[in-house]
């Protein structure tokens, strides 16, 4: 019997196009959710606190943009543009729940680290002209807590792309899933970390550009981990 044609659509160069397309058009949908992200400190000029609250839609941005990205991955999609609406539309209101408290605590220890003298300024020299030891391990002692948080977060957000928990559930989990799911968590953890340090090293207007693959780094590398929630906390249809 003849082999049977393969599907248009079904060849791997096609899908790795629709792959690259997909992260471009979620990079712009990001970007176009999040634009109080770039336009607030820039108009205004403000800083602290209020320049916070352009990072409000941030969580419900990135839950939708997970969940479109999941389908993707899954072979399951209807379009990343429409799955990330849906899910921006029926996850915003829980989203807004999860996210707020990690960012206010991101805030408190952004603030903290802006406020700790650098080991250039003459309050970080101790009295022999050197580096004082205590502020240096502050510093790494708040970036490390900064980006566990971090962690915590985005591990958050792909729950609730995925799972329908309760709120306080997904708290509980995001913390669970840090140490049950080290090899996810330290891969998000990094990827996290090479893009703020890439940023800082360069523009961080280049998030502009990167946002969509980074999320979808992080979807990809957290696929087991929605795999061992999934088998462990929630029971067959």
């Amino acid at each position: 019997m003849a082999a049977k044609k393969a599907e248009y659509g079904s060849g791997p160069l096609f899908r790795a196009a629709g792959t690259v397309y997909g992260i471009m058009l979620s990079d712009a949908v990001l970007v176009l959710a999040n634009i109080l992200v770039v336009l607030l400190p820039l108009l205004l000029g403000v800083v602290g606190p209020v320049a916070l609250l352009g990072f409000v839609l941030l969580g419900p941005s990135v839950v939708a943009a997970s969940y479109a990205f999941n389908r993707l991955l899954a072979g399951e999609d209807t379009g990343v543009f429409h799955d990330f609406v849906k899910s921006y539309r029926s996850n915003l209101g829980q989203a807004l729940v999860v996210w707020l408290p990690y960012m206010v605590l991101l805030g408190l220890i952004g603030f903290n680290l802006s406020v700790l003298p650098g080991s250039l300024d003459a309050g970080a020299l101790d009295s022999d002209g050197g580096t004082n030891p205590a502020q240096i391990a502050a510093r790494i002692g708040l970036v490390g807590l900064a980006l566990m948080v971090c962690t915590a977060a985005v591990n958050a957000m792909l729950l609730l792309s995925r799972f329908a928990f309760r709120s306080r559930d997904i708290y509980r989990l995001s913390v669970y899933t840090l140490g049950a799911q080290r090899k996810v968590s330290l891969g998000n953890a990094g990827i996290l970390f090479v893009t703020a340090f890439v940023l800082m090293m360069t523009t961080a207007w280049l998030i502009v550009v990167v946002a969509g693959l980074v999320v979808y780094l992080i979807c990809l590398n957290s696929r087991p981990m929605l795999t061992f929630i999934e088998a462990k906390f929630t029971v067959p249809a």
